[in-house]
């Protein structure tokens, strides 16, 4: 063992010395060996191309004596901690700049919805008060629904919209009734539904309630028919009169008041209506024998009414209508019918101003809706096919202020969008079917195989009355139904069945 040692000596003593060498070299050039350029190119290459997110970069990169490894780095376009451009700073992190997106652009009342519905019923309620306090009622025809027009014309153009009324009428028919009594009288006399139109003047003859067994043996051939309301509806008393040879018939209240309704289908002759009192008057003179010459006109009345537009371009294809009717019936201020959801709509557009989606938003204020839906079937019915082909979804806004709770029918691929959303905000809110709802603006944008979606309270009790008046409202329904519906917007474009 001895002589394998001394063999080994001189092969240790230069180990030693060259042992000594390094550590003289290292005292005298401190530091950390820092990879080469191309290594560390290398390195950020693979770091962008395995990596979704930036993480933070060590404090120190490896020094030759670690265990090999490729750190994590930012793009290349960012200084790194330790490279050759920027000193190793302890503690460093690298804090990617976000792309700048829609969102980060956004009002804060749009970026936290729902965090801002105090806001949204301020603001809708302010647009609600304008046009049922300051317009008031806004019968179809009117010089106050025109009046009402051109607030709204106002209100977009303020909020930098280009807006547009769109002009049309329709056809009401007017009904006059005159009564030879013993000279001639007018008595205020109200249209059928679905009458013909015409004159009609002949001898007058009480006919009972109008069934088969109230009609005289000698029939009906070229007389007025009296006839008083009930246990059958107005459409078979009409029909029944016709079959028995009348050329009018006249339908008399059988309780105070006079009163409006439909006769189903078209009848073939005129068909009008009275007030009890004129009625019962008209039938005692008969019962004493009296001979009553009497004379029905119904013509077509053109009325004028338009509907106002106002539209948020899109950057892609594709539009989405957000609408209410502004209009209301006689004698009502239609706060929530339909105040309530124009002043939604205003309180949308104005969130809205400025943005740009994916799609085109359009706001249209329907004019005439009460009368019979003629500001939405207007519009509807002078569209291309193309036109009503790019439409993707109808958002009606109909009568949302009075109550506790909102209601919603439409289409499920967005009704449940908005369902999931009311329930994650602790919004109440109640769904039903997509055929189950009628009566407003969407019918004929669903008519046309256009998707819908329709907002409305659950409190109707007051509507197209006298009685549908501001402190009945809750502001709580206008914020809500107004962050749902911005919420829908923001949410659209990426649901399952946008665009088919």
């Amino acid at each position: 063992m001895s002589s394998n040692i001394r063999r080994s000596s001189a092969p240790l003593a230069i180990l030693v010395g060259l042992a000594l060498l390094w550590a003289a070299a290292v005292a005298c050039f401190p530091g950390t060996p820092t990879a080469s350029p191309s290594v560390q190119e290398q390195a950020a290459r693979e770091g962008v191309a395995q990596t979704t997110e930036v993480t933070p970069v060590p404090a120190t990169l490896p020094t030759a004596t670690s265990a090999p490894s490729v750190p994590t780095l930012a793009p290349a376009s960012t200084p790194v901690a330790g490279s050759p451009s920027e000193p190793a700073v302890a503690d460093a992190t690298v804090t990617p700049e976000p792309e700048p997106t829609e969102i980060a652009e956004m009002p804060a009342s749009i970026s936290a919805i729902f965090d801002g519905k105090e806001g949204l019923q301020e603001l809708a309620f302010h647009y609600l008060s304008e046009l049922a306090e300051d317009v008031g009622p806004r019968t179809s025809g009117t010089d106050l629904e025109r009046k009402a027009s051109e607030f709204l014309l106002e209100e977009f153009g303020d909020l930098g919209y280009e807006a547009a009324a769109q002009e049309f009428t329709w056809d009401s028919p007017a009904a006059s009734l005159t009564v030879g009594l013993p000279d001639n009288q007018d008595l205020e006399a109200n249209i059928l539904s679905g009458t013909a139109n015409g004159e009609a003047s002949a001898q007058l003859a009480f006919v009972g309630l109008g069934k088969p067994e109230d009609v005289p043996e000698e029939g009906l051939e070229g007389k007025i028919a009296l006839v008083e309301r009930g246990e059958i509806t107005f459409g078979s008393k009409v029909a029944e009169m016709h079959n028995a040879g009348a050329v009018g018939a006249i339908i008399f209240n059988n309780v105070s008041g006079s009163f409006r309704g439909t006769l189903g289908e078209r009848s073939q002759i005129p068909a009008i209506s009275l007030s009890q009192a004129d009625g019962n008057h008209l039938k005692e003179l008969l019962d004493q024998g009296e001979t009553i010459e009497a004379a029905i006109s119904i013509e077509d009345n053109a009325v004028p009414s338009r509907n106002v537009i106002a539209e948020l371009p899109g950057t892609g294809d594709g539009v989405i209508v957000v609408g209410a009717h502004y209009d209301t019936v006689p004698d009502s201020i239609g706060a929530s019918d339909n105040s309530s959801g124009t002043g939604t709509l205003l309180a949308v557009a104005e969130q809205l101003a400025g943005r740009s989606f994916p799609f085109t938003v359009r706001f249209i204020a329907f004019g005439s809706e009460e009368t019979g839906l003629h500001g939405s079937e207007y519009y509807v019915d002078n569209l291309t096919a193309d036109e009503l082909e790019e439409i993707y979804l109808m958002i009606n806004l109909d009568s949302v202020g009075s109550g506790t709770r909102l209601r919603l029918f439409g289409d499920r691929w967005a009704a449940k969008h908005v369902q999931e959303t009311a329930d994650r905000e602790e919004i109440p809110l109640d769904t039903g079917s997509r055929r189950g709802s009628g009566g407003s603006d969407h019918v004929n944008f669903r008519n046309a195989w256009v998707p819908i979606i329709y907002f409305l309270a659950d409190d109707l009790s007051r509507i197209n009355t006298p009685a549908d008046t501001m402190e009945h409202i809750n502001p709580d329904l206008l914020g809500d139904v107004t962050a749902l519906v911005l919420d829908l917007l923001e949410n659209v474009a990426d649901l399952p069945g946008y665009g088919q």
